[in-house]
């Protein structure tokens, strides 16, 4: 009988430590990556905030940039990630300067389709802070 007792306790922990190289469980809050649609609401600086599987991506007047991703929620609804930001500038632009494009980090927190979404580039000494709503709708006008 304690034989049997020896190859059971030896087979348990066998799969035991098979288990513990098993992948972590996925992000808790959401089933996937944050996906959709957000945009500022009026009296606020325009922003469209879109996100999918690959990412997030940031359109302003005369701002753009790129999260990259996936972006996951944590159970409590937030997000941090790094990525780039351009400031556009208005009137003719030579064709081969392109924008100076900002190591930045980004963090969000969503609550009930808002989002929170802070944006702080390398060099900057204060984040921009955008509150955007899921679903809501925005014209951008472009620098010109």
């Amino acid at each position: 009988m304690n034989i049997f007792k020896a190859i059971l306790c030896v087979a348990m922990c066998g799969i035991g430590l098979m288990n513990s190289h098993a992948a972590p469980p996925p992000p808790t809050g959401l089933a996937g990556p944050l996906q959709g649609a957000w945009a500022s609401t009026p009296g606020q600086e325009r922003m469209l905030f879109t996100a999918d599987a690959n990412g997030g991506r940031i359109e302003m007047d005369c701002a753009s940039g790129t999260l990259a991703g996936p972006l996951f929620a944590d159970g409590a609804g937030k997000f941090q990630t790094t990525g780039t930001f351009e400031q556009h500038q208005a009137g003719p632009q030579r064709a081969d300067k392109a924008p100076a494009s900002v190591k930045t980090r980004f963090t969000g927190e969503l609550h009930n389709g808002v989002l929170t979404l802070t944006l702080l580039a390398d060099g900057a000494s204060t984040p921009q802070v955008f509150q955007l709503r899921e679903g809501a709708r925005v014209k951008l006008l472009r620098c010109l």
